[in-house]
């Protein structure tokens, strides 16, 4: 015979949904604290790029240059997290 397993909202103890409840929490806040910190690192490289430009270095520039694409995903990224965790 199989045993029954005993899940759902109604099975959980206060203690399990005050634990659940402050895990949520962590995750919401570890994720809007990741979403700010891509967006200030993707800041962080197109100053960094810019002022690369007003020396005159010579980078490979368009859809090969990896720092634009590194830019792109991270701000991707932070707003689709803004998008789910800012409730």
């Amino acid at each position: 015979m199989n045993q029954l397993t005993m899940a759902g909202e109604d099975w959980l103890s206060d203690r399990d949904r005050n634990r659940t409840k402050k895990a949520e929490a962590a995750k919401k806040k570890a994720a809007l604290d990741c979403a700010r910190k891509l967006e200030a690192a993707a800041e962080s490289l197109n100053a960094f790029m810019s002022a690369c430009r007003e020396c005159g270095d010579q980078f490979e520039r368009g859809a090969g240059d990896g720092r634009l694409r590194l830019v792109e995903d991270c701000m991707e990224y932070a707003m689709y997290l803004q998008s789910v965790f800012a409730k």
